[in-house]
């Protein structure tokens, strides 16, 4: 036999092999297919697994029907790395395996709950690149940048992204609605539509509140445009759900940290008019109406104050307090009213009913003597305030400006002692300030 002859019987052995090994994933496949209809799921994973390791590792179909089998099975990890390696090898992209753009998030979303956040993380972008039009992916990217990092800036990048995929799949699917009279594709695509509408409104809550997390950090001359710009973002959400409660309470609280206060109030009454609405139709409990209603008469109240109409600013939270009892912001904020208002008797009295709440803080309870002390300083009872600052230090040690209050209380009943050492503690705790 020469060499040529001996070339060419060794390539038709391969060429029959090759054959071979296709005729073999065919009928795996189309035998997975069957125990699908069957809702054999194990029986998928392990034809497929038989196939694989007899060296039929190459056929995307295979990876992809195993995917598949173990999403039914909702074993999410497991499903992604069979979806992972079918997208590697299905390099036609004849395999619809963004469809299956859930099982990554899913996957991702367990790896969180393990506190396994950089393989979460290496989810979410291998399930952007195999579904790159789905927001939810830089969705949860952006939650992950808050708690895990801390970083707001990429973070609002994250949900800006998010929020413009929501945008343009919801616009994707309106346009399939419009182009079917079938009933039961436009139901389906009716839910996918209100699905896409959530996620933006989420991303543009989201990016509206980390905007306004930086407004606040930031300086005075940059505050007034991240304001601007969380408004902006709350202000598109609500074009979208123009009666979402949620957002109007966040855009109305964007209003009073610019100082526009009667744009406040006017946002909170529309809020007050959904929350009716909510109740009427059913899809809001009373007990999370009156919870919702009490913050925004609190807000409302605190606006009035501002603004100066303090016996409106009292009657807002006397409603808040109907609503929801001796609550401790609410309280706080009326006895801070009338502290303003000179009802130092009758705010003293309210501080005597926020100290009576079980479980209140230490900060929460040196908040509540410390305004008692500015009661009694106001009224010139130096020791009934000097007494009450000394409580309050018991709840806060550290805090400096306390020290000097009381420094210069008992300056004023002639300890002079116990001012000075009072004032060193002070100096101590802050010495850029003595």
């Amino acid at each position: 036999m020469t060499l040529l002859s001996c070339n060419r019987k060794m390539i038709l052995i391969a060429v029959v092999v090759t054959a071979l090994l296709a005729a073999c994933a065919s009928p795996a496949v189309t035998g997975m297919k069957v125990h699908m209809q069957n809702q054999e799921y194990d029986e998928i994973i392990n034809l497929a697994d038989s196939v694989i390791a007899q060296g039929d590792s190459l056929n995307a179909e295979i990876w992809f029907w195993r995917g598949k089998a173990l999403t039914e099975k909702v074993e999410w990890s497991e499903a992604a790395e069979s979806f992972i390696k079918a997208n590697e090898l299905d390099t036609d992209g004849a395999l619809a395996i963004n469809e299956y753009w859930f099982v990554f998030f899913n996957s991702a979303a367990n790896k969180v709950n393990d506190e396994n956040i950089e393989s979460a993380v290496e989810m979410l972008e291998m399930g952007m690149q195999i579904a790159p039009e789905r927001p939810d992916f830089e969705l949860m990217l952006g939650d992950l940048e808050l708690s895990t990092n801390n970083d707001r800036t990429a973070a609002l990048e994250d949900y800006q992204n998010a929020s413009q995929k929501a945008e343009a799949l919801a616009s994707d699917i309106q346009e399939l609605i419009n182009n079917t009279d079938d009933p039961y594709m436009l139901d389906y695509y009716s839910q996918n539509l209100e699905q896409a509408r959530t996620l933006c409104i989420q991303a543009l809550f989201n990016s509206g509140s980390v905007l306004t997390m930086i407004a606040l950090d930031a300086t005075e001359e940059e505050m007034p445009e991240y304001l601007e710009q969380a408004q902006d973002a709350y202000s598109k959400a609500l074009d979208i759900d123009p009666t979402n409660i949620d957002m109007l309470d966040a855009l109305a609280g964007a209003y009073m940290l610019q100082g526009e206060y009667e744009s406040a109030i006017g946002i909170f009454d529309e809020a007050f008019a959904n929350i009716e609405l909510g109740l009427a139709e059913g899809w809001m409990e009373q007990d999370e109406a009156d919870q919702i209603k009490a913050n925004m008469f609190v807000s409302k109240g605190y606006a009035y104050i501002e603004m100066e109409e303090f016996q409106q600013a009292i009657a807002e939270l006397e409603n808040a307090r109907n609503l929801i009892g001796d609550d401790y912001i609410v309280l706080s904020t009326l006895a801070h009213a009338n502290f303003i208002m000179e009802n130092y008797d009758e705010s003293l009295s309210i501080l005597d009913s926020i100290l009576m709440i079980e479980g209140l803080t230490p900060d929460e309870l040196a908040n509540a003597y410390y305004t008692r002390y500015a009661c009694y300083n106001r009224q010139e009872l130096d020791s009934e305030a000097a007494e009450t600052l000394e409580t309050a230090l018991e709840y806060t040690p550290d805090n400096a400006n306390y020290w000097r209050y009381l420094a210069s209380t008992y300056s004023r009943l002639g300890r002079r002692n116990d001012a000075i050492s009072a004032m060193e503690t002070a100096n101590e705790l802050d010495p850029e300030n003595d």
